[in-house]
C-alpha cells in the first residue's frame, strides 16, 4: 500500500510539473497598449501609445475588454479590437476633431442609431480614458438587420514634433447579423473609404491585438486601418 501511495505521489508531482508551462501560458498577459508613429505630407510626426481594445470599464485589465456582451465564437470569448485610427493634423480643437470624424463617417454612409450596447471607453497613453462618443455609428438604421456598426473614441490631443496640436481618435467596427452574432471585423473596414480630405496612412497596421489564444479570439481581425487628415 505504501508503495502504491508513493507511486501515485510521484505521478502527481510529475503531472503538475508537465502542466506548469501550460498554466503559465494561460496566464500570459494579453497586450493592452501599442505604440504607433504617424506622419503627414509635411513630415509632421507624432508617436503615441493607444489602447488596442474597446473597454467596457476604465480598467487596464483583460477582464475589462469588451467581449461581444458574452456571446462566444466556437467556445472562445470574443475580444473587440480597435481597428480604426484617425489622426487629425488639421483641427485646432477637440470639437473640430469630432466634427471632422463625423464628416468622414457621414461621407461613408454611416449614421447615428440606438439599439446597441453603450458605455464603452477608448484608452490613450497611460491613463487617458475617452468615453464612447454619442451612441452607435452604423450603415443601417435598424439594428435588427445585417449591419456594419461601431463606436468611436475622439479626440485625444497630442503635440507633434513641430509643437502643433494633433488629435487622435480610435474606433471599433464590425459587421453583425440580425441576431447580433459577429460576422466580421475585417470586412467592416472595407466600408471605410478615403474622402476628399481623409487619406489612408496604413491599410492594415499590425498591432498586437490579433489574438487566437486558448480562451480568446479576435476572429478575422487582420489589423488597424489608419487615416490621416492633413
Amino acid at each position: 500500500m505504501k508503495n502504491i501511495f508513493s507511486a501515485f505521489l510521484i505521478m502527481f508531482i510529475f503531472s503538475c510539473s508537465k502542466k506548469q508551462p501550460y498554466l503559465e501560458y494561460q496566464k500570459k498577459a494579453i497586450n493592452l497598449r501599442n505604440n504607433i508613429t504617424v506622419f503627414n505630407n509635411r513630415n509632421e510626426t507624432i508617436s503615441f501609445d493607444f489602447g488596442m481594445w474597446m473597454f467596457n470599464e476604465r480598467k487596464l485589465e483583460v477582464d475589462a475588454i469588451a467581449n461581444w456582451i458574452g456571446i462566444k465564437q466556437k467556445g472562445k470569448s470574443i475580444l473587440e479590437p480597435i481597428n480604426i485610427i484617425w489622426v487629425d493634423y488639421k483641427a485646432n480643437t477637440k470639437n473640430e476633431a469630432r466634427e471632422n470624424i463625423t464628416t468622414f463617417l457621414t461621407a461613408n454612409d454611416f449614421l447615428i442609431r440606438n439599439g446597441s450596447s453603450v458605455g464603452y471607453y477608448g484608452l490613450f497613453e497611460n491613463n487617458n480614458w475617452i468615453p464612447q462618443y454619442k451612441e452607435t455609428w452604423s450603415d443601417k438604421e435598424d439594428p435588427k438587420t445585417i449591419n456594419n456598426h461601431g463606436r468611436i473614441f475622439p479626440a485625444h490631443k497630442i503635440t507633434s514634433n513641430l509643437n502643433n496640436p494633433v488629435f487622435v481618435s480610435t474606433g471599433a467596427f464590425s459587421i453583425e447579423d440580425e441576431l447580433h452574432y459577429l460576422v466580421s471585423f475585417n470586412e467592416a473596414l472595407k466600408k471605410m473609404k478615403e474622402t476628399k480630405e481623409w487619406k489612408v496612412f496604413r491599410n492594415r497596421f499590425k498591432a498586437a491585438n490579433i489574438i487566437q489564444e486558448h480562451n480568446y479570439t479576435t476572429f478575422d481581425h487582420e489589423g488597424i486601418i489608419v487615416f490621416v487628415l492633413n
